[in-house]
């Protein structure tokens, strides 16, 4: 029982968390030379707000709290006397195990260090293990302190995503910038020359390869000025997914009618809010290449729905369908399948990136011959929060 661990001299508490007094009083009971002994400290252990794991030299259970083995799944009482690495089998290979014996070994005292490690049903937690040491100052086990912190872990997500796709689009306006004059000067040279050379110049025909290759960077600089757009919008716009995918349709009618397409509209009516970041210029970059894989005419279904936490958008053609082997591919910048001077490669990238700004996912099925669906899924709104306009 943890009650017969010698008392060590110090006191150290994790350098990031902020246990409150009771925590602190309940810590500071095993690490005290004065600390009363028995039923008392264990009665404070009980209700402290976070998990207090105890292990002896060899990483066995020697005591945890009930919020430890609510946090972790396990038995409170069968878990004492079992090695933490059994009761514990999904941490191993996190640098906590790969640490753990090092703790154990320690000759003096170190500060308590903090690892991430997984929790049941999908949790993040967050573990500090400090030194417990016994009169000799040789480590007599370690004490594990354990909180959820599954919403903080988003919110690092969402933090270092924000910084990156910031860095990114940053970087893909700076080139956009810096492409755009020399190209336009170029361009406007080339214009100059052809209009100046007669029909059967032998010189007009290589002009007008550098002109094709000119209007392709040209495509591809637009392109970077959008992504740079998108990836940069602030997802702050509470908006309803049925008129974001009507107001969509309404930029592409014409191309449908011209091509053929029928489009086919399934909107749950009663669809609740969400949190747009762009999410309309992912739609339309969805329906643009559904468009492009049914050249010769075809049908478009838009279908929405609700699931769960989660509303659902699917974009279905009935075109040829993707390729096996270049399915890997798809999200990919700048992969494409279309002609050389069609598109830039990077339709599919924006509408990823958008829909992952907004809090969701998107992914896509695909059989030869019979079509692709492209399936976007994103977070409701909070529940306090009303589309606009409403």
């Amino acid at each position: 029982m943890p009650g017969s661990l010698d008392a060590p001299k110090r006191v150290w508490y994790p350098s990031k968390l902020k246990p409150n007094a009771r925590t602190q009083k309940a810590t500071r009971i095993v690490m005290e030379p004065s600390a009363p002994q028995g039923n008392e400290w264990e009665q404070l252990f009980s209700v402290a707000p976070c998990g207090l794991i105890l292990l002896d030299a060899h990483a066995v259970v020697q005591y945890l709290n009930p919020s430890a083995a609510q946090l972790l799944g396990l038995d409170l009482k069968r878990s004492v006397g079992q090695p933490l690495t059994d009761l514990l089998p999904t941490w191993k290979g996190t640098p906590f195990y790969a640490s753990l014996p090092s703790f154990l070994g320690a000759q003096s005292t170190f500060e308590a260090i903090q690892f991430d490690v997984p929790g049941p049903d999908a949790k993040a937690l967050r573990l500090s293990a400090a030194y417990v040491p016994n009169g000799a100052a040789k480590a007599r086990g370690v004490l594990l302190t354990v909180i959820e912190n599954t919403e903080v872990a988003t919110l690092e997500r969402r933090l270092h995503r924000a910084e990156y796709q910031a860095s990114i689009g940053k970087l893909a306006r700076g080139i956009a910038h810096e492409l755009n004059s020399p190209l336009d000067g170029v361009l406007r040279y080339t214009h100059l020359a052809l209009e100046h050379l007669t029909e059967d110049s032998p010189v007009r025909e290589y002009l007008i390869h550098v002109k094709e290759g000119l209007d392709r960077m040209v495509r591809a600089v637009r392109a970077f000025l959008e992504f740079s757009r998108q990836v940069t919008t602030p997802v702050n716009r509470v908006a309803n997914l049925n008129q974001l995918v009507e107001d969509a349709l309404l930029l592409v009618q014409h191309r449908a009618k011209f091509q053929q397409v029928r489009i086919v509209k399934q909107f749950d009516a009663q669809l609740p809010a969400v949190l747009d970041g762009g999410l309309q210029h992912a739609v339309v970059n969805l329906v643009k290449n559904a468009f492009d894989a049914m050249p010769r005419g075809g049908t478009l279904t838009i279908t929405t729905r609700t699931a769960g936490s989660q509303v659902v958008v699917d974009v279905e053609d009935t075109g040829s369908g993707i390729p096996e082997e270049i399915r890997p591919r798809i999200f990919e910048p700048f992969f494409s399948t279309k002609p050389i001077h069609q598109g830039s490669g990077l339709g599919l990238i924006i509408a990823k990136e958008v829909v992952e700004r907004s809090g969701g996912t998107i992914g896509f099925t695909s059989q030869a011959g019979a079509g692709t669906t492209f399936r976007i899924q994103v977070p409701l709104a909070p529940s306090e929060a009303a589309p606009n306009g409403a």
